[in-house]
């Protein structure tokens, strides 16, 4: 699905069917909507390098809690390739993030709508595909 840089509302399509990941993919839905208002009003650039940290530490927190539940629910041992998979997309997105934290840092002029259309894409594909699969491995554990 290609959501492009507009912004993103919660919809049941995007739940896993685990309340903890929801709760938390909620909540970077929101941070990142405020990351899209803020690049979106022109905002100066330390405004937008410390809302892209914010997301950036949402992530790696959000991240580390879905890595923790795929370590105690077994995933790796069940399906290793869908664990390592899983974790190679999460490491390639905080990439991402923080090489654009760091072209605002050093001045470097931002292409919104790229961001953005990175940004909002990745996150409703991820939570579309991995992140649904891996909640039904867990749902299933139930």
């Amino acid at each position: 699905m290609r959501v492009g840089h507009e912004l993103l509302k919660w919809s049941d399509a995007l739940a896993t069917g685990v309340a903890r990941i929801d709760q938390q993919h909620k909540m970077l839905i929101n941070i990142l909507n405020d990351a899209n208002q803020c690049f979106r009003d022109g905002l100066d650039a330390e405004a937008q390098f410390k809302i892209m940290e914010d997301l950036i530490g949402y992530t790696t927190y959000h991240f580390d809690s879905e890595e923790e539940l795929m370590e105690a629910g077994g995933y790796g041992e069940r399906l290793p390739d869908e664990e390592k998979r899983h974790v190679r997309e999460h490491r390639a997105f905080a990439k991402a993030a923080s090489d654009y934290q760091l072209a605002l840092r050093q001045g470097k002029p931002i292409d919104y709508e790229m961001l953005f259309g990175f940004l909002n894409n990745w996150l409703v594909n991820h939570v579309m595909g991995t992140d649904q699969k891996f909640g039904r491995f867990l749902n299933g554990k139930a």
